[in-house]
């Protein structure tokens, strides 16, 4: 009779739990090591960690399975800008940006008292001022109960090197004297202001800058009512985000 051969029974391995637990780990620790290096606003610095992480990282997951997968999708987060303006996003991504960063530096009745409107278009971002806010009656002097919110919008504004048009809107009401003889010039002389401002006392690129005057031509409510009024007095300021679609 032929000799029997006995199967050697195959041992399970209880330890191809280590693997994926090890995996996990790795991953973890590189999620948190991230969060703590983009908290700080040295920008300099966190393009090389990032840079340094993504090239150790794409070594390490040129394999396939979960966790290529789980390694490439890490990569793809470090490629989003965490607090920092959108490198590559459109007017939408800026005006988020904008209002995330207004919201956190800025206590909610300043906000509201101050800013007026934040919304985008197909070519930028706005920043809508309440005119009066900012300036007196008939006067294109600063407030200085109005500059600490200023200071707020010109953090924003380091954040980026976009083209910026401030565009100064009145109502219809007319102007009557030799200073300001008519809105064209109190709206000029408010967007001037501002821009000055910017320039002067925190040191942004005059050259990124451009002052407009729109008067009363362009109200976004009728002007029937107080109320109406007050919200067509308004300094917009108007961050390019295409400057292809937009020459000036």
């Amino acid at each position: 009779m032929a000799r029997k051969h006995r199967k050697h029974e195959e041992h399970e391995n209880h330890e191809r739990w280590l693997v994926s637990y090890a995996d996990f780990i790795t991953l973890l620790f590189a999620f948190f090591v991230v969060m703590y290096a983009t908290s700080t606003a040295n920008e300099e610095k966190q393009k090389k960690f990032e840079d340094s992480i993504k090239l150790n990282l794409h070594l390490a997951g040129n394999g396939s399975g979960s966790q290529g997968d789980a390694i490439r999708d890490t990569i793809a987060e470090l490629e989003m800008p965490v607090g920092n303006f959108p490198r590559k996003g459109g007017p939408q991504e800026v005006a988020d940006f904008v209002e995330r960063s207004l919201d956190k530096s800025m206590a909610g009745d300043q906000k509201k008292k101050a800013i007026q409107d934040i919304y985008h278009d197909a070519v930028g971002v706005r920043i809508a001022l309440a005119a009066s806010t900012f300036f007196p009656e008939g006067s294109a002097k600063l407030k200085m109960s109005s500059l600490e919110s200023l200071d707020k919008v010109a953090e924003v504004l380091k954040t980026n090197d976009k083209r910026i048009i401030i565009e100064g809107h009145t109502d219809d009401v007319p102007m009557a004297g030799d200073l300001f003889p008519s809105n064209w010039e109190l709206a000029g002389g408010r967007a001037s202001a501002v821009v000055r401002y910017f320039v002067k006392y925190h040191s942004l690129d005059p050259k990124r800058f451009v002052a407009i005057s729109y008067g009363d031509q362009k109200p976004i409510v009728p002007n029937d009512n107080d109320e109406h009024r007050a919200m067509n007095r308004r300094i917009e300021i108007f961050i390019v985000t295409d400057k292809k679609k937009m020459e000036i």
